[in-house]
């Protein structure tokens, strides 16, 4: 595999409305990401919200991520130029920054994430992105601000309110719709699930009136083909939830045969 050529189409995939799966790695661990790449996944992404992940993990689990040919996203913890510059300098394929409301948000997302002139991004050819200076000059300026995947999660009822501000800006790809924060924020009770279930078909069609790729995390292969028929093109699922399943039920199925012995 090329895993060169497999990178810089990402973006490109994402924005043709190709059918992708992700996977949510929350541990520091190069092997994770391996083994998500081996299983056929056609992204991984780095979960620096929710798990113990620092830039030096990036850099690693990067480093396995490409050395495997699958393109790599970082969930960013939070809204930081800094995290964001030194992820992309990493050589990430894309961004992900949580909890997104408004379209100035966007707009604050994509000038951290691209070189001048259209962002502020800091520029350091010495970078692995870069090759250590290997690819420097102009080019690899334009090249970088056209292959790198810009991203946002909306998981508020703000955030669901201003979804057609959202997807406006220009220069946003994807949208990931989360239901499990936008449960919480919400609050449950008996409508909770319908509120839910109407953000979602909002989600969805805002982002085939501007022409935005949508995305949704999923528990199950089920899920997978239910949202992809109401729109969703991606659909990404945690990595160490469907490992604990399986591991739980190869442990009991194991016992069980093991006290019948």
């Amino acid at each position: 595999m090329n895993s060169r050529n497999e990178r810089t189409g990402f973006r490109r995939r994402i924005l043709d409305g190709e059918k992708l799966l992700g996977a949510f790695c929350p541990a520091p661990s190069p092997e994770l990401i391996e083994v998500a790449a081996y299983s056929g996944f056609d992204f991984v992404v780095i979960d620096a919200e929710h798990g113990p992940i620092t830039i030096s993990d990036v850099v690693h689990m990067t480093r396995a991520a490409h050395a495997a040919g699958a393109p790599v996203m970082v969930r960013v913890p939070e809204y930081s130029g800094e995290f964001i510059m030194r992820s992309l300098d990493a050589g990430v394929d894309g961004i992900l920054v949580p909890q997104v409301e408004t379209a100035e948000e966007v707009q604050r997302i994509f000038q951290a994430m691209h070189y001048p002139p259209v962002g502020v991004r800091g520029l350091a050819f010495y970078a692995r992105a870069h090759g250590f200076t290997r690819r420097s000059g102009p080019g690899v300026i334009q090249s970088a601000n056209e292959h790198v995947l810009t991203s946002v999660l909306v998981e508020t009822p703000r955030g669901v309110e201003n979804i057609d501000e959202i997807m406006a800006v220009e220069g946003l790809d994807m949208v990931l719709m989360g239901t499990g924060d936008l449960a919480a924020n919400i609050g449950y009770g008996p409508e909770t699930a319908m509120k839910v279930d109407d953000a979602v078909t909002r989600v969805a069609e805002a982002g085939k009136r501007h022409g935005v790729t949508t995305a949704i995390a999923v528990q199950s292969s089920e899920d997978a083909a239910k949202f992809a028929r109401r729109g969703y093109k991606v659909v990404v699922t945690g990595m160490l939830p469907h490992l604990l399943r399986f591991c739980s039920d190869f442990v009991d199925a194991a016992r069980k045969g093991m006290a019948g012995g």
